[in-house]
């Protein structure tokens, strides 16, 4: 059952995701129209206000939760940054002998899949 926390966490981040997804899109669509144009800077920034409200959202989540949610979370969010951190970096090392370079808006993507990876084994540790 989830917690009056949890709730309003996932309203919190579901909206913020969701306009990060309908930003990006709008931003590569501009982008587009844009040009080169010095303007394409700011229209492909759109999507970053949204990022922060992701930020913010999981901020005020680790404020809300109880302890052992708060701290299982924590947990959850040290895996995925040392899994993001071990696996960006791997790759970029791969670059320097030939790997594909990267694009690195792909980077939130490999962090965000080790933090449900670190959800997964942060929940295996407290069955």
């Amino acid at each position: 059952m989830a917690t009056a926390a949890t709730k309003r966490y996932l309203v919190r981040f579901t909206i913020a995701i969701s306009s990060y997804v309908v930003l990006i899109a709008l931003a590569i669509v501009l982008a587009r129209l844009v040009g080169d144009s010095p303007w394409r800077f700011a229209v492909m920034a759109l999507p970053v206000p949204s990022l922060i409200a992701v930020v913010w959202a999981v901020v005020r989540y680790l404020h809300e939760a109880d302890e052992f949610l708060s701290k299982s979370s924590v947990e959850s969010l040290a895996i995925g940054f040392a899994g993001g951190s071990v696996t960006t970096f791997s790759y970029g090392l791969m670059q320097f002998v030939g790997a594909p370079t990267f694009n690195w808006t792909f980077v939130w993507v490999v962090y965000a899949v080790w933090w449900l990876i670190g959800g997964v084994i942060v929940r295996r540790w407290y069955r």
